[in-house]
């Protein structure tokens, strides 16, 4: 795997738990309160890369969580609806809930990958001077063979009630996060506005995984009804024995 090549301080940060996740122990929950998880793919700027500390916690105001842009208060709705309230109700189901809020409870918000995503063939010198390697390729090899497995094991250490990952492009990554393996998704298809949004899910005893498309473009998960149908599909799978 040649992971030797990987800067060593980066490494070990990269697999410590909860590095480079947005939330803490007291939000991951426990095999008796188990927590909802939300991963996107990475963190957002080069300056919240990997720390064993998590990359961006709650500032302890919901207004302020609410604020941090499109991709902030779509996440807020959708999990607002996983909880039984319509989408437009997301600022009450904050207030009430405090997800990814410092010190609040039942909503871990974590990352794939410790460094931010670049695009398919771009590897520029931030990511060369923090992961320690010029090839990108190797940086992707050591998050499959090292990262992913130590989501894994904060998976069942913890226990989630259900694993939400945006990004269907990397279905197989979730999956390898939460079960092991990159097993086949099911797939359910909503149409909105003449639009299909993909939903793929698997569950294995109490492990439940849910990979919904991103919060934008046509096909993703960009407005209130899309929202509202796909936070009710996860809602039903997440009580589903």
């Amino acid at each position: 795997m040649g992971a030797s090549v990987i800067d060593l301080l980066f490494a070990t940060e990269g697999i410590a738990k909860f590095a480079c996740c947005e939330s803490d122990e007291r939000a991951a929950g426990s095999p008796s309160s188990r927590a909802i998880w939300f991963f996107g793919i990475a963190p957002e700027a080069a300056s919240d890369a990997c720390s064993a500390i998590p990359a961006r916690p709650g500032s302890g105001s919901h207004a302020r969580e609410m604020q941090r842009g499109v991709y902030q208060r779509r996440a807020l709705k959708l999990l607002a609806a996983v909880n039984g309230y319509r989408v437009e109700e997301f600022a009450r189901f904050a207030g009430n809930e405090r997800p990814f809020v410092a010190g609040g409870r039942g909503y871990f918000k974590g990352n794939l990958y410790p460094f931010p995503y670049q695009a398919r063939h771009a590897w520029a010198e931030p990511a060369v001077t923090r992961t320690g390697t010029a090839d990108k390729r190797e940086y992707e090899r050591w998050c499959v063979d090292l990262r992913l497995p130590a989501i894994k094991a904060w998976v069942d250490e913890y226990r989630p009630r259900i694993f939400i990952g945006v990004g269907i492009r990397w279905r197989q990554d979730f999956s390898k996060a939460v079960f092991g393996d990159a097993r086949s998704l099911a797939e359910e298809t909503l149409t909105v506005n003449n639009h299909g949004k993909r939903l793929l899910y698997a569950a294995d005893g109490w492990r439940k995984l849910v990979v919904v498309p991103h919060f934008s473009g046509p096909n993703g998960l960009n407005s209130n009804a899309s929202l509202q149908i796909a936070g009710g599909f996860i809602r039903d799978m997440m009580q589903s024995p």
